[in-house]
Parts: C-alpha cells; sequence; structure tokens
C-alpha cells in the first residue's frame, strides 16, 4: 500500500490501466464498510456480502467517480444501498431474526474503544440497534468514521439540512435509551 497517493491518484491509475491499484482502495476502506455495514445490518454474514458487493459495484462504476469526490464517502454510499436491499429482501422473505446487540457490538478495536469502557460500549451498540437502520448509519458515519455532514448528504442522498436535523434527533433518542427511558 502507498500512503503517499490520495485515492483520486489510484482512481486515475485504475482507470488508465493499473487495476492492481484497486486493491489498496480495498484495503483502505474495506475496515469502515464493514463496520458500517455490520451497524445496519446486524449480521455479520450480511455485512460481508454488503461490503463484497459494494467493491464489486463501485469497481464496476469506476469512471462514474467523478475527479474531487470523496472516496471514503462514495464507497460507504454504495455500501449503504447494498445493505438497504439486503434489508428490503430480508422484509420479503420474513426469514430474518434480530441477532440482538451482541453481534452488532462485536468490532475490531477503534477510537471509541479507548474511551468508552466494555459495558458502556454494549449499552451503546444495544441502543444503537434500537434506532432505524438509516439514522444508525447516519450516526456511525459521524461519530465512528469522523465524516463531515455534506460526506454524510452525499453518501445517504439525504439534503444537508436533513444530515443535521436527524443526527440531533438521533443523539437525543440515543441519550434517552442510555439513560434507561425509551425515548422512542
Amino acid at each position: 500500500m502507498r500512503p503517499d497517493c490520495t485515492d483520486s491518484e489510484i482512481v486515475t491509475e485504475i482507470l488508465n490501466g493499473r487495476k492492481e491499484g484497486f486493491t489498496e482502495l480495498v484495503e483502505r476502506y474495506q475496515q469502515a464498510a464493514y463496520k458500517m455495514a455490520l451497524v445496519v445490518l446486524r449480521h455479520r454474514a450480511d455485512a460481508e456480502d454488503a461490503v463484497s458487493e459494494a467493491f464489486v459495484k463501485a469497481y464496476a462504476a469506476l469512471p462514474r467517480c467523478r475527479d474531487g469526490t470523496n472516496f471514503k464517502s462514495w464507497l460507504l454510499k454504495i455500501a449503504y444501498n447494498c445493505c438497504h436491499d439486503i434489508l428490503r429482501k430480508r422484509a420479503m422473505t420474513g426469514k430474518y431474526t434480530d441477532p440482538g446487540p451482541t453481534e452488532a457490538a462485536a468490532h475490531e478495536p477503534g477510537p471509541l474503544d479507548t474511551v468508552i469502557e466494555f459495558e458502556d460500549k454494549q449499552a451503546l451498540w444495544s441502543a444503537l440497534a434500537q434506532i432505524g437502520p438509516e439514522d444508525r448509519s447516519a450516526v456511525v458515519m459521524k461519530y465512528y468514521h469522523g465524516l463531515s455532514y455534506r460526506d454524510i448528504a452525499a453518501a445517504l442522498n439525504w439534503p444537508l439540512g436533513t444530515v443535521a436535523s436527524r443526527l440531533a434527533r438521533s443523539r437525543e433518542k440515543l441519550r434517552g435509551i442510555l439513560k434507561g427511558g425509551d425515548n422512542q
């Protein structure tokens, strides 16, 4: 991996025939896409499927990735859409049973882990599981992946004001849930 190369430079290389550059993008963003998918889907195998599908779609759509586009938010938007395809399939078949907060809480250590103790993490992931998948996605993109409101808006195809209001509403819901109330 070449940390000195920007995503835009790698995309340009890929479009100019250096296909192995896509492996670098996968290595950079696979964990971020997986963590977001796991929070939305709450099921490891489905999250892995969504991420695999997202990378296949991203590779196919790479010529449409405009120069200057934030590749990470563009990829997370594709992954988010793949997650919602899986959620729609679940709803149509009715075969999905919710694994509960434990599977969604299982993740690789990240910035959140250094600040929050184990019990608090469990409570937070359990609270996240109680809000809708779209709101959960926005919260994870903002507070776990550090995306800007503008990047979240692009990834979720929401107006900027919607991102701000839904994040504010989600924070209030989470605060209420964590304090012991339902607040939904």
